[in-house]
């Protein structure tokens, strides 16, 4: 008779198990990125393209029209965007002369406040640029890296996202075989709560970040603000991280206003900014984002960080998506409910199995895929 194995010895294979996940995740991450990605445009395309194959066309001209429109949509918002960065790139060398002065007023003022002499500060100025130069080369290296990923990912992305919809019935129908009819059900109507949760999360998130680009630039035009359409379409984009991506927009809208304008100028900046956040953390994110998975401040916060670890800003971005999909998986899985558990808020709670009414939505869907066996209950 096979002995069960302890506590420690599950703890210690399910902690390898995860150290081995995340270095495949970190050394694979070329792969794993527009994947990713895919999959989120995957799960967001696959009503728009069923709505196309109920008008009578084929499978593969539905989903190449749902990626089709996604990326014209895409272009226009990038257009949008870059055409303000043109108009600060104009005025690029004004920002810069204001920032070396900014600098040199800094300077004066250390000197004074910690009695610093002249030499020993242009010491330490000189012995900081000649590591910056050095550093260079390294710089413009990962730099033409970074341009060259982002490059491969906007063409992979879309070509992945086109043949996840292709083939979306043969992926769910290779997650039913692998589990076996028994659980065919529970598979199918986890991919079913995956794919509604996550769309309603995508859409609510744009609506969320259309708001918040409107009340920023409403706030900063009050302000008489430079370049605040710019501002305010880079400060939403960035309060899509959660948490973090709220001090980073304010320090960024902060030193770029300072070139430009007057202190109290700034100062109006972050007030503008904590404003909309507490608007938004208070009264858009749970009404109109309004996710019926509720993860807990401190997973958010390790997810991020995890994220940012091992893909960097993409990865930032997608740690709340993948946190829901991990929750709902972990709550429909008996074994693994204690880590749904620990992902959860104090108003959490574990998703039960799908009613009899959604049990039998779930069998005519998948009796569509033909890939029940003959002796699959009716």
């Amino acid at each position: 008779m096979k002995a069960s194995l302890t506590f420690l010895q599950k703890l210690a294979y399910t902690l390898i198990s995860i150290c081995l996940i995340i270095l495949l995740l970190y050394h694979a991450q070329s792969f794993f990125i527009p994947v990713a990605f895919a999959a989120l445009f995957t799960l967001l395309l696959i009503s728009p393209a069923n709505a196309f194959e109920k008008w009578g066309i084929s499978r593969g001209i539905s989903a190449l029209l749902a990626v089709l429109l996604t990326i014209i949509l895409v272009l226009i918002i990038f257009y949008f965007i870059s055409s303000q960065i043109i108009g600060f790139k104009s005025d690029l060398p004004k920002v810069g002369q204001q920032l070396y002065i900014a600098i040199t007023d800094l300077e004066n003022w250390a000197q004074q406040r910690f009695h610093v002499s002249d030499q020993h500060l242009k010491k330490f100025i000189d012995s900081v640029t000649i590591q910056s130069m050095t550093s260079t080369s390294a710089i413009v290296g990962s730099t033409f890296s970074t341009l060259s990923n982002v490059l491969m990912y906007l063409v992979l992305i879309p070509i992945y996202t086109f043949l996840l919809l292709l083939y979306r019935h043969i992926v769910v129908g290779f997650f039913v075989k692998s589990f076996g009819n028994a659980h065919a059900l529970s598979v199918i109507g986890v991919l079913h709560r995956i794919r509604l949760i996550i769309k309603d999360y995508i859409f609510g998130l744009l609506i969320e970040l259309l708001i918040v680009a409107i009340l920023n630039y409403i706030g900063l035009l009050i302000l008489g603000i430079q370049y605040a359409i710019l501002l305010a379409v880079v400060a939403a984009i960035l309060n899509l991280i959660p948490y973090l991506g709220i001090y980073t927009a304010t320090l960024l809208s902060m030193l770029i206003t300072y070139t430009s304008n007057t202190p109290a100028a700034v100062l109006g900046v972050a007030i503008v900014m904590i404003v909309v956040h507490l608007i938004d953390s208070n009264i858009l994110l749970p009404k109109v984002v309004g996710s019926k998975v509720k993860i807990n401040a401190l997973a958010t916060i390790l997810g991020v960080v995890v994220g940012s670890l091992l893909w960097g800003i993409p990865g930032m971005f997608l740690a709340l998506p993948i946190l829901a999909i991990l929750k709902i998986i972990f709550d429909s899985v008996e074994s693994l409910q204690p880590w749904g558990y620990l992902l959860g808020d104090e108003n959490g709670h574990t998703t039960n199995n799908p009613s009899n009414k959604s049990n039998q939505f779930f069998m005519r869907l998948f009796r569509k895929f033909h890939i029940f066996n003959k002796n699959m209950p009716k």
